[in-house]
């Protein structure tokens, strides 16, 4: 009779970590270091895209940093869920709050993706820029450039 009394506490106790676990979401933190930063003022925006988000339109986290006379700037996107994500970046110099292009849709503007990718014919992909969420830090280094 005492010995029912432990195995049904350790019972408990499992059947309730079995059930934390199931809800329990892994997050990591994306640290980014953003160099190439060459004009004084203007804003840098930042997005960062889910596998599912609409690239380039619909981020799902977004932050924006004032330029006074950084070359480079560190920003940290927190308790990001784990999973595939690509990150753009342009340093809007007039404040205009679009990526000013040419009239065939060459940026004007410094422009940085996740895993420095930078396309040579045509807008940028997910793919090309894509990289996995799956750790609790992650650390990247993004390159601004303009064509």
């Amino acid at each position: 009779m005492k010995m029912k009394a432990p195995i049904y506490i350790l019972v408990l106790l499992l059947s309730h970590i079995s059930i934390s676990a199931g809800t329990f979401q892994n997050t990591g933190n994306i640290s980014l270091q953003i160099e190439g930063i060459e004009y004084k003022g203007g804003t840098v925006m930042i997005a960062l895209f889910g596998e599912n988000d609409k690239f380039l339109k619909e981020p799902s986290y977004s932050k924006e940093i004032p330029i006074k006379n950084e070359e480079s700037i560190s920003v940290i996107f927190k308790s990001i869920p784990f999973g595939k994500y690509a990150i753009s970046i342009y340093h809007d110099l007039n404040d205009n709050e679009k990526l000013d292009a040419n009239f065939i849709k060459i940026p004007k503007e410094p422009i940085g993706f996740s895993n420095n990718y930078f396309p040579k014919f045509g807008p940028p992909s997910f793919k090309g820029a894509s990289f996995i969420l799956e750790s609790e830090n992650q650390e990247m280094v993004i390159t601004l450039k303009t064509y």
